[in-house]
């Protein structure tokens, strides 16, 4: 099934700066939703869990060294750098035991950013020292993106200190993926000839704008012609197929709210709406109480199973991005395949 993850991978990067705009818009009228919920039995499970056995070093480690290995293996162009960001990652920790004694806002900030500097220019093997300072500059300021995107979502100020450590598993959730995520598109959407796939992607998206638009037209053409009886009834059926839609939109949300995860639907419902605009068209059944009872209990079980969004945003995005997903490949597993001579509208379909 996901054998083409990379796309879905994307496409719930582009969503998740989409819902980010939503997330701005909620909060400047005053709805705000998105603090951390550091109170979430699970995450304070997990933090008397690290605390009773004293990994928080071991914690704050693994995350260190994830963040050095995005950041120099993305600026390096390398892909096999495990190893030498061991040995980094060993080094920042001093760095980081100092900067708990002697540092202070400004000069955490200049020593980490001089460290990334020194382990990327240490690593570099491909490139001059003028390209290689611009690389890791890009780099740092993408990452640095992500952590004030998490932070202002968050309602976290700039000054760490004031926060504890179940704040910080939490913020650091969203960002490592986000990172993660960087370096395997970085890396793999450039050796499946990118390029290709995006001018195809744009051919496609452009013939299947021109068919809708011109079956939309051919279709205003027959209703004219229609007698009053026929456009009676194909109004009426528009109208209670949008009634129909509604409702089951509105049981979903209801259904929602009661097990208190109302946000998160609305975000996995976005996530899908926006999705299925690039994976295509999603199966439907041939019944429409089937169509009801199957869309209620997906979204019921996607709401049992999502993160909170005190904990993150960015998972309730992934599972609406992955319906839409798991919903297309229904429908193309039951076209046809092409072949030489079909007809122009079966092709089209099956496009």
């Amino acid at each position: 099934m996901f054998k083409d993850y990379r796309r879905y991978l994307t496409v719930s990067l582009k969503v998740y700066l989409f819902v980010l705009v939503i997330t701005f818009i909620m909060k400047v009228v005053g709805l705000d939703y998105f603090g951390l919920d550091v109170n979430n039995p699970t995450m304070v499970m997990i933090n008397n869990f690290i605390f009773h056995n004293h990994l928080e070093n071991v914690w704050y480690t693994l995350t260190l060294y994830i963040y050095t290995y995005c950041i120099v293996s993305v600026a390096c162009n390398i892909k096999n750098v495990k190893s030498q960001c061991l040995i980094f990652t060993f080094f920042g920790i001093g760095i980081k035991i100092f900067e708990t004694y002697y540092g202070n806002g400004w000069t955490t900030a200049l020593i980490d950013i001089c460290y990334l500097y020194g382990i990327c220019l240490i690593t570099n093997k491909k490139y001059t020292l003028p390209c290689m300072l611009k690389r890791i500059s890009i780099v740092i300021v993408l990452t640095t993106i992500y952590q004030i995107i998490s932070g202002l979502t968050r309602n976290c100020g700039v000054d760490a200190y004031q926060y504890d450590f179940i704040h910080f598993i939490i913020l650091d959730l969203d960002y490592l993926l986000l990172c993660l995520i960087t370096v395997d598109l970085y890396f793999n959407e450039r050796s499946d000839n990118v390029c290709t796939t995006e001018v195809g992607s744009f051919s496609l998206k452009k013939i299947n704008l021109k068919n809708l638009l011109k079956k939309l037209h051919v279709n205003y053409l027959n209703f004219r012609k229609q007698e009053k009886e026929t456009k009676l009834a194909t109004i009426i059926y528009f109208i209670l197929s949008l009634i129909w839609n509604t409702a089951t939109i509105l049981l979903i949300l209801i259904v929602a709210q009661l097990n208190h995860t109302f946000i998160e639907c609305l975000f996995i419902l976005t996530s899908f709406w926006l999705s299925k605009i690039v994976f295509g068209k999603a199966f439907h059944l041939s019944s429409m109480i089937h169509c009801f009872i199957v869309s209620n209990v997906t979204y019921y079980t996607l709401n049992r199973v999502t993160a909170p969004l005190g904990i993150s945003i960015f998972i309730p995005i992934m599972l609406g991005v992955g319906l839409a997903y798991f919903t297309s490949k229904l429908v193309k597993k039951s076209h046809s395949s092409l072949y030489r001579g079909m007809p122009e509208d079966v092709f089209n379909d099956t496009i």
